[in-house]
């Protein structure tokens, strides 16, 4: 059964491959994907890669330059559909606090669809030097900027609200983030992080909590 959000609609599938290129660049990502959700990425080889993508060196080569290339590539496709989902779970129709649960519970769910490609996002990036740590300040400052954005267009029909800046935001998805690992790493569900995760937003955008 697919997991669901707190909407309860089916959440948003990770889906790497919706963004490839080619079927032999798709293929390659749900490749790497696989690899990593077996071993990690630490001990993810191209043979790996390659063995579950069903495809040749030579074509690893055409549409990547080593394992990190393909690595990144996949995170940052994993990533983009993180933040879709947030976004589609604000836009919808509700009010501003059950728009949030929704939001934060979408985020989860993906998390949970596919625990060990989203602890791998989170955990092994810095094996990927300069190019993973410039692909974390791009992946935060675009969800600090995503979640800015989302609270002034609350504030646009409340101005009760408060602002929230892209550095305040950034903050927000990181505790988000660690409270998820917590409890993913301590066996509890998802779900125990939703609600301090949805309070500390409230909290920070001036929304009434309890």
């Amino acid at each position: 059964m697919a997991p669901t959000s707190a909407s309860g609609a089916a959440a948003p599938e990770p889906a790497p491959a919706a963004t490839a290129g080619s079927n032999h660049r798709a293929r390659l990502l749900e490749g790497m994907a696989a690899a990593v959700r077996e071993k990690g990425f630490r001990r993810t080889t191209i043979a790996d890669v390659v063995a579950h993508a069903g495809v040749s060196r030579r074509t690893f080569y055409e549409h990547f330059s080593d394992p990190v290339d393909c690595y990144l590539a996949l995170i940052d496709a994993t990533g983009t559909a993180m933040l879709t989902g947030v976004a589609e779970a604000m836009a919808a129709d509700g009010p501003l606090g059950e728009r949030i649960d929704r939001a934060v519970g979408v985020y989860l769910d993906l998390f949970a669809a596919d625990p060990d490609l989203s602890r791998s996002y989170w955990t092994e990036l810095h094996l990927t030097g300069d190019r993973g740590l410039e692909l974390t300040r791009r992946k935060s400052e675009e969800t600090g900027r995503l979640l800015s954005e989302l609270a002034s267009a609350a504030r646009a029909s409340d101005p009760s609200l408060l602002p929230l800046s892209v550095d305040g935001a950034i903050l927000l998805a990181a505790g988000i983030r660690e409270l998820a690992l917590l409890a993913h790493d301590a066996g509890r569900p998802l779900d125990t992080a939703r609600a301090t995760s949805v309070e500390m937003i409230r909290r920070a955008v001036g929304l009434a909590t309890g």
